[in-house]
């Protein structure tokens, strides 16, 4: 069951409307943050935590959303363009051609949220 609902996205992606493929968004983001917290014990139901939960799922969604890749196909990509857009990915230092899975806005609200202990990044 995803971590957030379609109205939660709709609020955090104000004024743009959700997309018609919010449902499968809003789950393949909470598979993403259930990813990087395995292992870790935490209750899901507890109104604090759900409420981190959700705030992290919605910001996934928008990153999902702004890569245009809902299924990571497009991950072992150098370079790519597409309208007005265009990317690149690093080719040297630390990550060089690494795509993390999690968005860094939503890693950051589960690390600053201080319920997750030993939260681990996950890359790739």
């Amino acid at each position: 069951m995803p971590y957030a609902s379609v109205s939660d996205l709709e609020a955090w992606l104000t004024p743009e409307p959700a997309p018609e493929n919010a449902v499968r968004l809003l789950d393949l983001a909470s598979t993403a943050i259930d990813r990087a917290l395995y292992g870790l014990a935490y209750d899901p139901t507890d109104p604090v935590v759900r409420d981190v939960l959700t705030r992290a799922c919605v910001r996934q969604v928008h990153w999902m959303i702004d890569r245009d890749d809902e299924t990571g196909a497009q991950d072992d990509l150098q370079s790519m363009s597409t309208g007005s857009r265009s990317f690149t990915r690093r080719t040297v230092g630390q990550g060089a051609g690494s795509t993390p899975r999690l968005a860094p806005f939503t890693a950051d609200v589960l690390k600053t949220s201080g319920l997750f202990d030993a939260f681990v990044w996950v890359e790739g």
